[in-house]
C-alpha cells in the first residue's frame, strides 16, 4: 500500500496544481530566481512552474499568470505568441489574466516580491497632461493606490507637458499600480532604462502600458478603478480593443491578480454570454463585461468614442474642443466677410491661421485634443467650401490617413490600429463636417445683419 501512495505522493508534488489559481511560470533560463518566485506565490497560496512555455494547457480560463520571463527573450512576438496561444476557447482573447515581468537578475524581481507583501490598496487619481503641475502630481499621489496617467509616451517616459514620468524622475511609485494611457510605453524591450522597468524596480506591483500606437483605455478611465483585478481589467480593455479590429496592445507588467483599489468606482457588469447583447460586447470565457447594466446607456458609453478623436460631447460646451474650434469659425467667417475677396484655400489658411493666433492670445492658447494642422483644414473646410463636400471631406480625413499611413510604414503601428484609426477619423469627419457647415452658415447669417 506505502509503494502505491509514494509515486502518487511524487506526482502530485511535482505536478502543476490545477486547483489553484494563482501560477507564475519562471523562465527556466532564469530559474536560479525560484526562492523570489516561491514567495510571491505564497502571497496568493499560488503554483510556481518552471518552464520554457511551450506548454500552457495546465492554465484555465479563472487563473491568474505570472510570467517572469528572461528580459533577452522578452519581445513584441513573444507577448503576441503568449496570447494566441492561452485563447483555449477560440473567442479571440486568452482565456486567463497574465502579467509579464521581464527580468536579468534579481533587481528585477526582488522589488515586486517586497512591494506585494506591503501593498494596501488605497483611492486612484486620473491626471491627463498640461492639467496638473509635477509638485502637484506628488501631493495627489502620495496616498493614491492606482495612478492613471494621460500624455503623449515612448519607452522612456510620458511627456505631461511642463514635466513628465521619467526614469529619472519618478517621484513615490512604491505602493502605486500605473496606468500609462499613451503611445509605445510597453515597448521594453527597445532600451534597457524603460519607464517600466523604473517604476517596477521603485516598488510598483503593477504597471499597465502599450506596445502599438495609442493608449491603454478603451472604456473610460475610471474603468481602472471598477474593483477588479488589473489582469482582468487588461484582458476586458484588450477584448474591447479587437472588438472594434485592434490587436491586443495592452500589456500588464506585474501582478495580475492586484486589486488596486477598495472600492467600485466605476460600474463594471458582468453578465453571461446570452441573447442579443452578446453580439453587441466582446465575449470573454462566457461573460461579457459592460459599463452599467447591459443596455442602449452601456452600448453608448461603450462605443462613442468611436465617432470622436476628442470628446465631441463636452467639446460642445468647453473650451478644449470643439467649443474653441467654433469660436475660431466664428472669427474667421466675420473676417472673411470683411474681405469677401480672400475666399481662396489659401486664403482660407491664412485667415485661419490668424484666427487661432489672435483668439489663442486672447485666450491664453486654451488646451486643445486636436493638432493645429487639423484645426486650419477644418476652419478652411468650414468657411470656403460649403458646397464641396467630398473635398472637404478629403481635407478632414488627410491629416489622419498621413499619420496612420506613416506610422504603419515606420513600424511604430500595427496595419489594425491603423485601419482603426482610419475609421474613427472618417466617422469623425462626417459628423465633424456636419457640425462645422452648421456653424459657419449660422455665423455667416449674424455676420450679415
Amino acid at each position: 500500500m506505502k509503494r502505491i501512495f509514494v509515486p502518487l505522493f511524487l506526482l502530485i508534488l511535482f505536478s502543476p496544481m490545477v486547483s489553484a489559481h494563482y501560477y507564475i511560470l519562471l523562465d527556466e533560463n532564469v530559474s536560479g530566481l525560484y526562492p523570489y518566485a516561491q514567495v510571491i506565490a505564497e502571497l496568493h497560496n499560488g503554483t510556481v512552474v518552471v518552464s520554457n512555455f511551450s506548454d500552457l494547457t495546465f492554465l484555465s480560463s479563472d487563473d491568474y499568470a505570472l510570467l517572469i520571463v528572461s528580459y533577452y527573450q522578452f519581445n513584441e512576438h513573444f507577448v503576441y505568441s503568449i496570447y494566441d496561444r492561452l485563447d483555449f476557447d477560440g473567442d479571440g482573447i486568452y482565456d486567463p489574466a497574465v502579467g509579464f515581468l521581464p527580468v536579468r537578475g534579481s533587481p528585477d524581481i526582488a522589488p515586486l516580491m517586497y512591494s506585494l507583501r506591503e501593498f494596501r490598496p488605497d483611492g486612484a487619481i486620473f491626471l491627463r497632461a498640461g492639467k496638473v503641475e509635477y509638485d502637484e502630481y506628488l501631493r495627489l499621489s502620495e496616498n493614491a493606490s492606482l495612478v492613471w496617467l494621460e500624455g503623449h509616451g515612448s519607452p522612456f517616459g510620458v511627456n505631461m507637458g511642463s514635466w513628465g514620468l521619467y526614469p529619472s524622475r519618478l517621484g513615490n511609485p512604491s505602493g502605486k499600480a500605473f496606468v500609462l494611457e499613451s503611445c509605445d510605453v510597453g515597448k521594453v524591450w527597445e532600451t534597457g532604462d524603460s519607464l517600466v522597468f523604473a517604476l517596477l524596480r521603485k516598488g510598483s506591483p503593477s504597471v499597465v502600458a502599450s506596445i502599438d500606437m495609442g493608449g491603454v483605455s478603451y472604456l473610460p478611465e475610471q474603468f481602472w478603478a471598477s474593483g477588479y483585478p488589473m489582469g482582468k481589467l487588461v484582458q476586458i480593455s484588450n477584448a474591447y480593443f479587437m472588438k472594434v479590429g485592434v490587436r491586443p496592445k495592452v500589456v500588464l507588467f506585474g501582478d495580475p491578480a492586484l486589486v488596486p483599489v477598495n472600492s467600485s468606482e466605476y460600474l463594471l457588469v458582468k453578465s453571461p454570454e446570452t441573447g442579443f447583447y452578446s453580439k453587441i460586447f466582446p465575449r470573454i470565457n462566457g461573460y461579457i463585461y459592460t459599463p452599467g447594466e447591459p443596455g442602449l446607456r452601456a452600448i453608448f458609453r461603450a462605443y462613442n468614442n468611436l465617432f470622436s478623436v476628442m470628446d465631441l460631447w463636452e467639446g460642445l460646451f468647453t473650451m478644449g474642443g470643439i467649443g474653441f474650434i467654433v469660436l475660431v469659425i466664428a472669427f474667421a467667417v466675420i473676417f472673411g466677410h470683411i474681405h469677401p475677396g480672400k475666399k481662396t484655400l489659401l486664403g482660407a489658411l491664412v485667415l485661419a491661421t490668424v484666427s487661432f493666433l489672435l483668439l489663442g492670445a486672447v485666450m491664453y492658447y486654451p488646451p486643445l485634443n486636436v493638432s493645429i494642422q487639423i484645426v486650419l483644414f477644418w476652419t478652411a473646410v468650414a468657411v470656403f467650401m460649403e458646397r464641396k463636400v467630398l473635398w472637404g471631406l478629403l481635407a478632414l480625413l488627410l491629416p489622419p490617413m498621413i499619420i496612420a499611413s506613416g506610422a504603419v510604414l515606420l513600424g511604430t503601428a500595427t496595419p489594425s490600429y491603423g485601419g482603426f484609426l482610419v475609421f474613427v477619423s472618417l466617422l469623425t469627419s462626417l459628423i465633424v463636417l456636419a457640425l462645422l457647415f452648421v456653424s459657419c452658415t449660422l455665423f455667416g447669417r449674424i455676420a450679415n445683419l
